[in-house]
């Protein structure tokens, strides 16, 4: 089961770089700035 999502999550995110371009180094800053903008979001709902 594990291998099967690695695989399947490793082939959209090639998917999504071949569709838009993106160097692997810019697909982490955007998955990092995604991450702390929903954080941020959890934070002011929650306090």
């Amino acid at each position: 089961m594990e291998n099967k999502f690695k695989n399947w999550h490793v082939a959209l995110i090639e998917k999504v770089q071949k569709i838009t371009g993106l160097s692997n180094y810019q697909i982490i800053w955007l998955s990092f700035l995604e991450g702390l903008l929903i954080g941020i979001c959890f934070g002011y709902i929650l306090f």
